[in-house]
């Protein structure tokens, strides 16, 4: 499992304290994989337990799950998670119970470090994993912090990619794996997704959706397409393709006036170039590579002003992404 998340949990390991296993309790019971192994136990928890004739085993167990999910790579993990399987063979199952039962109950941030858990004992377990996607899906939605959001989104695709890997004919994945590939603009990918979902599903709402998606879909996929040519060197095929949409709602998007922009500059229209890329700064203010392909146009059209012009933005962008 990528450690991108952690950083989003750690905080809550200061919400545990850590106690040792009785020494005539662990040879009573022969857990010497526990031997000096500290247990995780709530903080607000102890008192209260520990007055009424000690801790419950249940409480450790609980904690030893959380530890696992807020940080997968916590010193103890591999001691915890022979624990658990000892004292419950179906532990995974249970586990992953519990998280979507949290998710059921919007506790969005505590199923995610109970699924994780659940995938750092199991990480192939394609119940716990497609939980796990769903619930990190839902939490990228309901954030507006640009980090955060690019993070779990990471998340999600690595786990729909490997949901295919585990479970190829489950129909699921390809719904979700289709609105991935939308949401990162590869269209031809969402619409084999989607097909690949029609195919597999049973009826339901989602077919009638997807139905119309893929509709949508039709001339995002033949512009994309056009950008495919361009960018590999098939410049007028490509423009042939883009130029049917010049006067459609797709210039609203800056790829399609970028690409558009650097097939006329490589078949030397210039004026045309320059016109296109303008129109793909205002979708893209800060798009260096905009800048870089109006500075080959400008010098191509010898004017030395503009050119260093976009040169001075696009130096200026980039050295501020450093």
């Amino acid at each position: 499992m990528n450690d991108r998340l952690n950083k989003y949990f750690v905080k809550y390991l200061g919400d545990y304290v850590f106690l040792e296993l009785m020494p005539e309790y662990v040879k009573r019971e022969r857990l010497d994989f526990m031997r000096n192994v500290p247990m995780p136990v709530k903080k607000d928890m102890v008192g209260a337990l520990a007055a009424d004739n000690g801790i419950e085993f249940k409480y450790f167990t609980l904690g030893m799950v959380s530890i696992m999910g807020i940080d997968p790579t916590f010193k103890y993990v591999p001691q915890y998670r022979t624990f658990l399987n000892y004292v419950n063979k179906d532990i995974v199952k249970s586990v992953v119970m519990v998280g979507m039962e949290q998710a059921k109950h919007d506790e969005l941030e505590g199923a995610c470090i109970t699924l994780r858990a659940a995938l750092v004992m199991e990480p192939d377990n394609v119940d716990a994993l497609y939980n796990y996607m769903l619930v990190c899906r839902n939490l990228y939605l309901e954030s507006d912090d640009k980090q955060f959001v690019t993070d779990f989104k990471t998340e999600v695709f690595e786990s729909l990619i490997r949901l295919q890997e585990l479970a190829p004919d489950f129909d699921k994945t390809y719904y979700y794996l289709g609105f991935a590939y939308l949401n990162a603009g590869k269209y031809r990918d969402a619409q084999i997704a989607w097909d690949r979902f029609l195919k597999l599903s049973r009826p339901c709402s989602e077919r009638m959706e997807i139905r119309d998606r893929l509709k949508e879909l039709e001339e995002p996929v033949k512009i994309e397409k056009g950008y495919e040519l361009v960018i590999g060197g098939r410049w007028n095929e490509g423009l042939s393709i883009l130029e049917q949409y010049k006067d459609t709602k797709h210039m609203e998007w800056w790829p399609l006036p970028y690409y558009l922009g650097v097939g006329y500059s490589r078949t030397g229209h210039y004026d045309e170039a320059v016109a296109m890329l303008k129109e793909a700064l205002k979708g893209d203010p800060s798009g260096a590579e905009i800048m870089a392909e109006l500075v080959i146009a400008y010098n191509a059209l010898g004017d030395e002003v503009n050119a260093e012009k976009y040169k001075k933005k696009m130096d200026l962008v980039r050295n501020s992404a450093e």
